[in-house]
């Protein structure tokens, strides 16, 4: 029988994993939804499936020129990320494919809207630069993930990026985060019509991630010494 209090926030949080917007806003939203769903019969795999039609249907709405409307998919994509891994947790039901194909899912997200949003501005403002742009930043949330992923392979527990990275966790260390900072530059693009504005976010975040991986490496270095 489900409980209220089984999906009270923050019962079904990663309190360590999770990003500083995913745990202290979308989670907080993000239970009503789970606790809908178990009642419903919503497994986490269709969970997950429902997440990827938001990320397909955000990134359409972007590239065809209706960023606002992109905006909402993008967020109600990062609530049924969270949605899918709390069913599983609280239905005791995830397994290791489940969690393969969120992790999947959510990389692909990133694919897309970022895609979208390039490709949108690049026709209205072309500029031969946004291609290498789109490489530079791509490349950079590859390897942060990546090193994330590489991390709980390795040590067999989630990277406490919340503890040790406080500062870029507010900046570009999870995907909520940049989705968020994601969301608001399509608002400000959609009333200014400026591309400048998008070019100058890619451009800072793409700094930030390299800056947040070297700073990362180093750390993971240092904790592994002091296990040893």
């Amino acid at each position: 029988m489900l409980l209220k209090d089984d999906t009270k926030y923050p019962n079904l949080a990663k309190r360590e994993s999770d990003g500083i917007y995913c745990y202290l806003v979308q989670r907080r939203i993000s239970c009503y939804i789970t606790r809908f769903c178990v009642q419903a019969g919503v497994t986490a795999n269709m969970a997950t499936l429902i997440d990827f039609f938001h990320a397909i249907a955000g990134a359409l709405f972007i590239y065809f020129g209706f960023p606002i409307i992109g905006v909402l998919f993008i967020q109600l994509f990062g609530l049924w990320s969270c949605v899918d891994g709390e069913i599983a947790r609280l239905t005791k039901s995830g397994n290791k494919l489940g969690d393969f194909y969120d992790t999947m899912v959510d990389r692909g997200a990133e694919l897309l809207f970022t895609s979208a949003l390039l490709l949108s501005v690049q026709k209205a403002a072309p500029d031969l630069t946004w291609g290498a742009w789109f490489f530079a930043y791509m490349g950079a949330v590859f390897m942060i993930t990546n090193s994330s992923e590489k991390y709980r392979s390795a040590f067999q527990q989630n990277y406490p990026k919340k503890s040790i990275e406080s500062l870029f966790c507010w900046i570009c260390a999870g995907s909520d985060i940049r989705f968020l900072f994601i969301s608001i530059v399509l608002i400000v693009y959609a009333f200014s019509g400026s591309a400048g504005i998008v070019k100058w976010f890619i451009i800072s975040m793409t700094c930030a991630l390299y800056l947040n991986l070297i700073f990362r490496l180093w750390r993971i270095y240092i904790l592994s010494t002091r296990g040893s």
